[in-house]
């Protein structure tokens, strides 16, 4: 959830320039475009479900012993937080 509130607050304005700003700490690099690709689609994805069901995205953001930023629309980091865990999955990641 960190990433991805430091993304949302610092990554810029679009879903590409989050996705990149997570990507670069985490695996280094620019994402190729098929990955963007997919990863936007599933913030996409993400966020529908979150704001179709809310007290799923709070329940999801206020797991851990920090708090989530209030100022914050709940289902947003909950999708954020979500598209960093895909991408702290990857062998890249886990194997950097």
């Amino acid at each position: 959830r960190a990433l991805a509130q430091a993304a949302i607050r610092e990554g810029g304005d679009s879903t590409e320039a989050r996705l990149d700003f997570m990507a670069r700490r985490l695996v280094s690099r620019p994402l190729e475009p098929s990955e963007a690709g997919m990863l936007s689609r599933a913030h996409d994805d993400f966020l529908e479900h979150y704001r179709g069901k809310p007290d799923d995205a709070r329940a999801l953001i206020s797991t851990g012993e920090s708090r989530p930023d209030p100022s914050l629309d709940p289902a947003a980091l909950a999708a954020w937080t979500m598209v960093a865990n895909s991408l702290m999955n990857l062998d890249e990641v886990l194997n950097k």
